[in-house]
C-alpha cells in the first residue's frame, strides 16, 4: 500500500458537532478533555470510523492487531481503535498515563474502551519506563509472538505518545514490517495550539522503503547476478516483510526460490516455485508495471517446458527409450556450466562439462546401441576391434593400452566407442581438448590429488565449445533448446 492522489477525506459535521466544536474551542483548556469525552466523541467516533485510510490504496484495511503509544493524548488511542476494531490491541504507556489520570469522571483506560467499542477482553494494556526502548521493543515483540501475528496483521499507532515514545514505537513497527498509521487533522487552533476536533481522520503513513528500497532491490539484483539466488531470495523475503505492497518482492523471492532449487538440481520445487510465480505475474506484473516482468513472463514459459520434462525423466525410474526425450538431462548441464563460467568457478564448470559430455555418449549408446553405462552387454555390437584400438591410440597417444572390452562404460571408452561405431560422431580434432578436459577433471579441486590443481578459465571455455560441438553433429538446434534452461539475465537499462 502506497500513498494514492486520493483526496484527504474528512468528516463532514452536522450542526451538533459544529456547535460542539465551537463549545471545545470557547472551554477552559482543564474543561476540554471532558467535552470531548462526553459530548464530542459520542457523536464524532461513528462518522469517523467510515474515513478511508488516507494514503492507502485500499481504503480500509482489516488489522488483525493493532498496538497504540498512549501519552497525554488519549483522543488518538480512542480513535485509532475505534476505526480499526482489532482482534487483539496493546496500548502501552507509562504509570502516569496509565493508571493516574481520570477524564469525566472515568480512568482513562475504561474511557478508551467504553469509546472504541472495542471489548476489554481484546486489549492488553502494558506499563513500560519510557526512557528504555529495550523495554517497548520487547513489550511489542512478546504481543506479536504470544497472539502468532504476521507483519502485516499488524498496525502501530504512535500518535499519542510523546516524541521518544512515538519515534520507538514507529522504529519498530518499521523493522517488523507493520503498517505505521497515525490519527492526523486536517485543522490547528492556534488559540488552543490543539487539533481542531472533528478534523481527525486516520492516515498511513508512507514507508520509507517505497522511497528508499530501490537500494534493497539493487542489492537483491546484485546477488540475482552473481548466482547467489539464496541470498538474494532473503532479500526478496526481507523486503516483502516490511514494504506496504509487498507483490514486486514477494515475485522476486519466487524467482530467487526457483532458480536456486533449480541450481541444486531440486526439479520439482524448482518447477512448484516458478509455476506460482507465473500465476503471480499474471495477476499482478501489469499493475505493478516491473520492468523485468515482461521479459520473464517470456522466460517463464520454456522455463517451464524443461523443467517439467526434468522432473518426470527423474522422477521415472528408467532411462529415456529415444534420444530427444533425455536430451534435457544433457541441456541442463551444459546451461549449468555456462552459469558456473559466468561465476568464475571454473573448477565446478570442468566438472559439469565432463558431466555434459558423459551424459551426452551415454545418452547416445544406449538409444542407438542399447548399451547400458553401468551393466553394458557389448555382445550387441558389431564392432571393428581393430578400428576399436586405433581409435584408442588415437585419443590417448602411447599410453593406450589394449584390454577387452568389459566394465562399465567410462567417458573415455564411450568416447572410443561411439567414434568407432561412428566416426563423424566426435571430430578427431576433438580428441585433444577432450584429452585436456578429462585430465584436468581428474586434477580439480574436487576431484583427485593432495594438490589440487588451479584450472583455467580459458581452458574451461575451449571444453566447453568442444562439447557443444559434438552434442550439434546430431543436435543442430542446441543453441535454440539451451535458451530455455538459461536464467533471466536483465541489463542495467532494464532495471532502471
Amino acid at each position: 500500500m502506497a500513498e494514492t492522489e486520493r483526496e484527504l477525506t474528512l468528516v463532514e459535521p452536522d450542526e451538533r458537532l459544529r456547535a460542539l466544536q465551537d463549545k471545545w474551542i470557547k472551554a477552559p483548556p482543564k474543561e476540554r478533555d471532558e467535552i470531548y469525552a462526553k459530548d464530542f466523541a459520542p457523536l464524532f467516533i461513528p462518522k469517523f470510523k467510515e474515513l478511508p485510510l488516507h494514503g492507502s490504496f485500499d481504503p480500509h484495511p482489516r488489522f488483525k492487531a493493532v498496538i497504540s503509544i498512549l501519552g497525554f493524548s488519549w483522543q488518538p488511542v480512542a480513535l485509532m481503535l475505534a476505526w480499526a476494531q482489532p482482534e487483539r490491541a496493546l496500548i502501552i504507556g507509562s504509570r502516569n498515563s496509565l493508571y493516574k489520570r481520570s477524564v469525566a469522571g472515568m480512568d482513562v483506560k475504561d474511557l478508551i474502551i467504553q469509546l472504541s467499542g472495542v471489548s476489554s477482553y481484546r486489549i492488553d494494556f502494558h506499563i513500560v519506563d519510557e526512557s528504555n526502548e529495550s523495554e517497548w521493543y520487547r513489550e511489542i515483540n512478546a504481543f506479536i509472538q504470544a497472539n502468532d501475528l504476521k507483519p502485516h496483521e499488524v498496525a502501530i499507532d504512535p500518535t499519542g505518545g510523546k516524541k521518544s515514545m512515538s519515534a520507538s514505537a514507529a522504529l519498530a513497527g518499521f523493522l517488523i514490517g507493520a503498517f505505521i498509521v497515525y490519527v492526523d487533522y486536517a485543522k490547528y487552533d492556534p488559540d488552543t495550539r490543539s487539533p481542531l476536533p472533528g478534523t481527525e481522520y486516520p492516515r498511513l503513513l508512507r514507508n520509507p522503503l517505497e522511497e528508499f528500497g530501490e537500494i534493497e532491490f539493487l542489492r537483491f539484483w546484485d546477488h540475482f547476478k552473481e548466482g547467489h539466488y539464496g541470498i538474494a531470495a532473503y532479500i526478496a523475503h526481507s523486503l516483502a516483510e516490511r514494504l506496504y505492497e509487498p507483490r514486486e518482492a514477494e515475485s522476486l523471492a519466487l524467482l530467487a526460490e526457483g532458480y536456486d532449487a533449480w541450481q541444486r538440481f531440486r526439479f520439482d520445487r524448482a518447477y512448484d516455485k516458478l509455476k506460482e510465480l507465473q500465476s503471480y505475474l499474471s495477476r499482478f506484473a501489469r499493475m505493478g508495471r516491473w520492468p523485468w516482468a515482461a521479459q520473464l513472463q517470456v522466460k517463464l514459459l520454456g522455463h517451464l517446458e524443461v523443467l517439467e520434462k526434468l522432473v518426470s525423466l527423474t522422477n521415472a525410474n528408467r532411462k529415456p527409450s529415444f534420444f530427444e526425450e533425455g536430451m534435457p538431462l544433457v541441456l541442463n548441464h551444459l546451461a549449468a556450466t555456462e552459469r558456473a563460467l559466468a561465476r568464475g568457478e571454473s573448477g565446478l564448470a570442468v566438472l559439469l562439462t565432463y558431466a555434459s559430455l558423459e551424459r551426452y555418449i551415454d545418452l547416445r549408446l544406449w538409444t542407438d546401441y542399447g548399451l547400458d553405462d553401468e551393466r553394458p552387454d557389448y555382445s550387441v555390437l558389431t564392432l571393428d576391434e581393430e578400428r576399436f584400438h586405433e581409435v584408442g591410440f588415437q585419443l590417448h597417444g602411447k599410453d593406450y593400452e589394449r584390454r577387452d572390452l568389459k566394465g562399465p562404460i567410462t567417458l573415455a571408452l564411450g568416447i572410443q566407442l561411439l567414434h568407432t561405431l561412428n566416426p563423424t560422431e566426435i571430430p578427431k580434432r576433438a580428441f585433444g581438448p577432450l584429452r585436456g578436459l578429462m585430465h584436468d577433471r581428474n586434477k580439480s579441486e574436487f576431484e583427485h590429488g593432495l594438490s589440487p590443481k588451479v584450472i583455467k578459465p580459458e581452458n574451461v571455455k575451449r571444453y566447453y565449445e568442444i562439447v557443444k560441438l559434438i552434442v550439434k553433429q546430431k543436435f543442430p538446434t542446441l543453441e535454440e533448446e539451451l535458451e530455455k534452461y538459461r536464467f533471466l539475465n536483465l541489463n542495467e537499462e532494464v532495471l532502471k
